[in-house]
């Protein structure tokens, strides 16, 4: 809905996020190494987080409390499913160093520059970006040393 972002770091947290006064909600604190990957439920319910730790869990959104751990081997993860990118239907958001551009899908279909994927915004980090998540118009970016950047990109949620 738009209305939280989940965020993960190098220091083992994982944090909810209010959009719209870009106030932290909750610090979830059960991994034991590093947060690599974190997302929400298809129902937006829970939040997944994915550590170095071997595990990934899953947190309950209204309450900011554990619900379920499970091996990350249990998990088949795909390729190219890279922290540092997201897709919406019509974008692509990248990260490379402290920037992050946000491209509009090509009539080719092609998501890179070179195939005419048009830019549409860019946005510089404070710090080198760890992860880009997108949820509607909201777009969290984790940054080293663990600090969170919460944009409002209206277009994206078209």
């Amino acid at each position: 809905d738009g209305k939280r972002a989940v965020s993960g770091s190098e220091d083992m947290l994982v944090k909810i996020w209010d959009t719209a006064t870009e106030a932290e909600v909750y610090t979830l604190a059960l991994h034991s190494d590093l947060v690599t990957s974190w997302q929400f439920s298809d129902d937006g319910a829970q939040a997944i987080s994915g550590s170095d730790d071997g595990t990934v869990r899953f947190w309950d959104i209204a309450s900011g409390k554990e619900v379920r751990q499970v091996a990350a081997s249990d998990f088949a993860f795909g390729a190219g499913a890279g922290l540092k990118e997201h897709t919406t239907n019509q974008h692509l958001l990248e990260a490379s160093e402290d920037t992050l551009l946000i491209t509009e899908r090509p009539p080719g279909g092609e998501w890179d520059i070179e195939h005419g994927a048009a830019p549409v915004a860019c946005f510089r980090a404070p710090q080198q970006i760890t992860s880009v998540r997108c949820n509607g118009a909201s777009i969290c970016v984790g940054c080293e040393g663990g600090a969170v950047c919460i944009l409002h990109a209206p277009f994206l949620a078209v």
